[in-house]
């Protein structure tokens, strides 16, 4: 069967690897000699290859990569779960990961350690046998702009012409294919614009830098956290980020990682917001436990402070047992406002959109909305539970309770992520515990204060 899956065109054969099972693709490569069970290995691709591992017993996935050629077998490791990865490098023989790391450039060893390692930079420096020159990945944290950026770029001074701007992309070989713009310079490092592909590839040789270049978007410094980097990505549509020292041109982040670190940050911020980050679907079960049990129990915790606010109005609740049947609808109402208003937020704290926008001016919005929508709903809720319960009474408390909480749930679901911001906590991890908690407690509170209060209209 092996033999037959060689031959067959790559669509064929991509067709056919579809309709088996991931156990019967891993059983046909052990029945191949090496050379190939290597080859068919390398035409599945290391994406098929990931996608099989999944679904396979540890010990037969252990067993389909040591079949594979150490560079692929590495590649495909990078596609799993880092959990998965780590369990499978610990298992495979040490000469063939150390094969598979020779086989990279110092760099990309680097790197691939540091992915399924989670090792720190200089820690897996050590890791890799061929020795590191002292370079930037090293002499900047991670989470920067530094650990991204590379100082090979194509530059041309401002007096020159299009031909010197092409000689300089030439001259990068294998990177050039990752440039998106070439930079201009004065002075040897001064960064004055840049020329991007489209233009240079219509310019004549001859056309003069000046006529060519375009003023530079955005720049960084090497100190630059990787969340405004993807934040400038986004905002402004780069491809590409300069990296410079004052006005210096010293590397440049350039396009893959810049768009790997705009995917994993906005990976980051989703699963934040649900506070689930770092899990996967098919990460293990320890993991999902660690990240969302503590949270579920904070959760727990606050309703219990929500079930105490009740309790203050037992007799209150005792007089008037319909009052029981409008809580939910109080406080759900509150908690929907106030998450909508929330993700709002935490969205736009995330993409940067609040710059130049006052808290106060933000705050008075939220809680004008919150006060229109309180008196379409309250409206609403009074004159279903006039309906209902053929007490008018009752319909006047729902509707000023229901009112009052949307108020406090637009204000507070503004303020809880702008202040955990201020006190440099993450908005996105802890504001849904919060505003769920404050928009029940407060929704009681009023619901059953002003039927307290109003007991004879009720009764």
């Amino acid at each position: 069967m092996g033999s037959i899956l060689v031959g067959l065109p790559r669509t064929s054969r991509e067709a056919m690897i579809r309709v088996m099972t991931p156990d019967t693709v891993a059983w046909m490569l052990r029945q191949l000699n090496p050379l190939e069970a290597r080859r068919v290995g390398t035409r599945l691709g290391s994406q098929m290859l990931a996608f099989m591992l999944r679904q396979l017993h540890p010990s037969q996935a252990l067993a389909t990569l040591r079949l594979l050629h150490p560079s692929q077998a590495l590649a495909t490791l990078l596609l799993l779960h880092p959990s998965q990865a780590l369990a499978a490098l610990r298992l495979l023989h040490p000469r063939q990961v150390l094969a598979a790391l020779r086989l990279l450039r110092p760099r990309q060893a680097l790197a691939m350690l540091r992915r399924i390692l989670f090792l720190r930079p200089r820690e897996a420096a050590a890791a890799v046998e061929e020795p590191l020159e002292a370079s930037e990945i090293l002499a900047h944290p991670e989470d920067t702009a530094g650990s991204l950026m590379v100082e090979q770029l194509p530059t041309v001074n401002i007096g020159g012409t299009a031909g010197d701007a092409r000689d300089s992309l030439r001259a990068l070989a294998d990177l050039r294919h990752r440039i998106t713009h070439v930079y201009v310079v004065e002075g040897g490092d001064g960064l004055r614009g840049q020329i991007s592909m489209v233009d240079l590839a219509l310019a004549e040789n001859a056309e003069p830098v000046r006529a060519l270049a375009a003023s530079t978007v955005a720049t960084v410094t090497v100190e630059t956290p990787v969340e405004e980097c993807a934040r400038l990505r986004r905002h402004y549509d780069l491809t590409q980020l300069p990296v410079v020292d004052g006005d210096r041109l010293i590397g440049l982040v350039p396009a893959a990682a810049l768009l790997s670190a705009t995917v994993e940050q906005d990976t980051l911020q989703m699963q934040q917001v649900a506070n689930v980050a770092g899990e996967t679907v098919d990460g293990p079960l320890s993991g999902s436990i660690q990240t969302r049990l503590p949270w579920l129990t904070v959760n727990l915790g606050t309703t219990f402070l929500a079930a105490a606010t009740i309790t203050l109005f037992e007799s209150t609740l005792a007089q008037v047992v319909a009052l029981a049947a409008f809580l939910p609808v109080v406080a759900g109402q509150g908690g929907i406002g106030g998450t909508q208003t929330l993700t709002l937020i935490v969205r736009a704290i995330a993409l940067g959109e609040l710059v130049g926008v006052s808290a106060r001016r933000l705050l008075v919005r939220e809680a004008a909305l919150g006060l229109m929508h309180g008196v379409w709903l309250g409206l609403l809720v009074a004159a279903v539970a006039m309906l209902w319960k053929q007490n008018v009474g009752l319909g006047l408390v729902l509707g000023v309770a229901m009112l009052g909480n949307m108020v406090i749930a637009g204000s507070v679901g503004a303020a809880v992520p702008l202040f955990l911001r201020r006190i440099g906590l993450d908005p996105a991890v802890a504001s849904a515990v919060v505003v769920t908690t404050v928009t029940d407690v407060i929704g009681f509170l009023l619901f059953l204060g002003i039927a307290t209060a109003s007991i004879s209209l009720l009764v």
